[in-house]
């Protein structure tokens, strides 16, 4: 029984694991000044995201293309990649930045 009870407990743990994600340029509109990151992630994975990592990203990006800076629109999108709706195994997380002068 005891051996049971660790073995529940040791998947239990496994099963909301800790994974560290990188953003990653998925679109970019040079004339419009408009970039894309994205990161995905599984159904049980805690995604832990690097949000320095994101903005020099986008400042590196706007830099080529002669910006400042760039700055995030509000909220982030997340679409089922994998799946529908409840019986989703992998999403993927967007947020669009607007480079300014």
């Amino acid at each position: 029984m005891k051996r049971k009870l660790l073995i529940l407990a040791a998947l239990a743990t496994l099963a909301a694991c800790t994974t560290f994600k990188f953003w990653t340029e998925s679109d970019s509109n040079q004339q419009e000044g408009t970039i894309e990151i994205a990161y995905e992630f599984r159904r049980f994975e805690n995604p832990q995201v690097d949000e320095r990592a994101a903005a020099s990203l986008v400042r590196d990006r706007c830099a080529d293309w002669g910006f400042r800076n760039g700055a995030a629109r509000q909220g982030e999108g997340r679409t089922c990649i994998d799946g529908t709706g409840d019986n989703c195994s992998r999403w993927r997380v967007t947020r669009e930045y607007r480079c300014v002068r």
